[in-house]
């Protein structure tokens, strides 16, 4: 008599067991049956990221599958689908939004309540996804722009406008990533030092690290105590051991700033 247990049979009927039997039978892998439980492990793994059940997320909730910040910068000529994935709940609707939607909007100025409203949105929706435990997720401007339903200059707007109303830049993908995106790290820790922030507190609103804020600080200052003295780009270039492209950055920042600071034309 078979002492196998009759229900035993029903538990290997599931999608792990599903995604071994095609491996195997479909793509005739071949190889360990360890290595191919797995491929199918991690399959099943990915199939629970990208579709997680529903009584997880909270109403208002919205799943998006975002690039996941793992430190790394982005590199040219990389393909999109070669940077890291997570997949994350994303806060669009509150309770909070609703709220707001039933207090009476002075007349004339419903267009700009809808503004303010879609920028916090934004922000909002950004911050949380940075906030992901243990996988940070950074959204792109396309990515904003397809989740609020506007344009792509619009949302751009929105993310300099939210700079301009609290002094934070907010870490969207090409900020974080360092895709060329203006502003520049170094633009934005410099405007908030200039501005009397102390290293600390640029390093919270900037999302990068004190030892980042710090050295941006402190190459800045040797750039303008060199240009005090009169020297050249190519002298200060020397002196500092930076490019000519962060030189003439750091020199356009210092004569925002400092107006008698700026070279003469020989210069």
């Amino acid at each position: 008599m078979s002492t196998v247990d009759p229900y035993q049979s029903i538990t290997k009927r599931n999608f792990k067991s599903a995604v071994m039997h095609l491996l195997e039978t479909e793509y005739k892998l071949v190889g360990s049956h360890r290595i191919i439980e797995l491929i199918a492990e991690d399959v099943e793994a990915l199939g629970r990221e990208f579709y997680p059940p529903a009584e997880r997320t909270a109403s208002g909730s919205l799943i998006w599958t975002a690039t996941l910040d793992d430190g790394q910068k982005a590199q040219p000529g990389k393909r999109t689908e070669e940077y890291g994935t997570v997949t994350v709940a994303l806060p669009l609707i509150t309770p909070e939004d609703i709220a707001e939607k039933l207090k009476p909007c002075p007349k004339g100025q419903q267009r700009e309540q809808s503004r303010q409203q879609d920028i916090q949105r934004m922000a909002r929706i950004i911050k949380a996804g940075i906030a992901n435990p243990g996988k940070p997720a950074v959204l792109t401007l396309a990515e904003l722009s397809v989740i609020l339903n506007r344009s792509l200059e619009t949302v751009r707007g929105y993310v300099q406008e939210y700079y301009q109303q609290t002094g934070e830049w907010l870490p969207i993908k090409g900020y974080r990533m360092d895709q060329g995106a203006a502003p520049s790290h170094k633009g934005q820790v410099l405007d908030l030092y200039e501005q009397g922030l102390e290293p600390p507190d640029i390093a919270r609103k900037t999302a990068h690290s004190l030892k980042s804020v710090e050295r941006y600080i402190k190459d800045y200052e040797r750039v303008k105590l060199l240009m005090s003295k009169g020297l050249s780009v190519p002298e200060i270039m020397h002196g500092t051991g930076r490019g000519r492209k962060v030189v003439l950055e750091y020199q356009a920042i210092a004569c925002r700033y400092h107006p008698e600071l700026r070279p003469s034309p020989s210069h």
